[in-house]
């Protein structure tokens, strides 16, 4: 009996540790992307080139390395493939939920700056 308890005060506290870690989470990124928002008014294409490698680097390198040259199992590496800004966008909008258009723009124009051209 006092297993059961001792287990289920465990996974009570597991719980209950994984939702606050989840919040801080959540309350970072949100950060992270208000950020970005406010700074990015009128920024020179060096600029938001700047801004997407940063949040690419931070969201989509570990799949992809920093210059997306990292080939995946279900196909060839980002810089190799053939994409439209548009696809690129779409596409990152999963990993940029909480990110603005004009963030997941930069993204896909540093993902441009590095694909190989048509």
């Amino acid at each position: 009996m006092k297993r059961k308890v001792i287990l289920i005060i465990l996974s009570v506290g597991l719980a209950v540790l994984s939702w606050y870690v989840t919040g801080l989470i959540q309350c970072a990124d949100h950060a992270l992307f208000a950020e970005e928002a406010e700074s990015s008014q009128h920024k020179t294409l060096q600029d938001r080139l700047e801004m997407g490698r940063k949040l690419f680097v931070e969201r989509c390198a570990s799949c992809h390395n920093e210059r997306g040259d990292k080939p995946l199992p279900g196909g060839p590496a980002l810089s190799e493939r053939k994409l439209t800004r548009e696809v690129i966008v779409k596409n990152a909008s999963g990993h940029l939920r909480k990110a603005t258009e004009e963030q997941k723009t930069a993204v896909a124009e540093y993902v441009e700056s590095f694909m190989k051209k048509k």
